[in-house]
């Protein structure tokens, strides 16, 4: 397998489950807005249509509450984040047979990777159905109701805040949900697929490097200027000390090989043998 395949097939995996995801979450914000109108709608208004300070209101938004409890995570949102977890393996298997063809002293630290495989599916399930999930969208959205139900707030502008936050609008392209999570999935898929190389590569003594894949319109400066280039390791690090629009904060020498052009950064440093590298970028380093 060649380093640009290998790329192009990490980055392919990754898309399809992202953009699976993106779908099934779609549906899931839809769910949720439509069942909180559901409750919504019984609140009692003045004749202005702004929302009274009662009893009643207050049962209600209790309910509204409750239900945003039960969605968030919900089975049908842990499912969807669950089908993401599945690319590990797919992308492990890719890896593993890259450094099988790179060389014959390729021995999967399997130890490490299961270690790193757990790390993330940790990560994963922190930042979308526990400590994160509350943090970014379920006090945020509570907050929305409570600030509305107690201050009185007009009823139509209350339904429109709740619709842009739950599914997007006019001005916000997508849901909070979506919009907070599909970009972390993305860069963790991709970081995973990196530190597993980074590691294989430590363990190999490879010191050279191609930094694949595609150019798109989003394509970060540093990535355009680099993308098909063979570079050694010393060379990436130096990179690391440039500065460039999209560059992730914590980007250091270290970091790079794991967060590369930035976050959403679709790009891949795929380690190679020396023994394809051109002449002349052999003699840059060397001189």
């Amino acid at each position: 397998m060649s380093p640009d395949k290998l790329a192009s097939e990490i980055e392919r995996i990754v898309l399809a489950v992202t953009d699976n995801y993106a779908s099934e979450i779609g549906e899931i914000q839809t769910i949720i807005y439509n069942k909180l109108v559901g409750i919504l709608k019984d609140l009692e208004l003045d004749g202005e249509g702004y929302i009274r300070q009662s009893a009643a209101n207050r049962a209600i938004l209790n309910d509204a509450e409750s239900a945003i409890n039960e969605l968030l995570p919900g089975e049908s949102f842990t499912n969807s984040v669950s089908k993401i977890l599945e690319a590990i393996p797919i992308i492990n298997t890719l890896n593993a047979d890259y450094f099988t063809s790179l060389s014959e002293g390729f021995n999967e630290n399997r130890n490490f990777i299961k270690s790193l495989q757990a790390q993330t599916v940790t990560s994963i399930e922190s930042t979308l159905l526990e400590d994160g999930l509350t943090a970014q969208i379920k006090n945020p959205l509570t907050d929305i109701l409570n600030r509305n139900v107690n201050m009185g707030g007009k009823f139509s502008g209350f339904l429109e805040e709740i619709r842009g936050f739950v599914k997007g609008n006019e001005q916000v392209e997508e849901g909070k949900i979506l919009s907070y999570s599909r970009t972390y999935l993305s860069d963790t898929l991709f970081n995973y697929s990196r530190s597993y190389q980074e590691a294989m590569t430590a363990d190999l003594k490879l010191d050279w490097y191609v930094w694949a894949g595609g150019i798109q319109d989003t394509s970060r400066s540093i990535c355009i200027k680099y993308a098909g280039q063979f570079l050694h390791r010393k060379e990436i690090e130096k990179i690391a000390e440039q500065e460039w629009p999209g560059k992730r904060q914590g980007t250091t020498k270290s970091s790079i090989f794991i967060f590369l052009g930035g976050y959403n950064c679709k790009h891949s440093l795929i380690p190679v043998s020396k023994k394809i590298v051109p002449a002349e970028d052999l003699a840059r380093v060397s001189s």
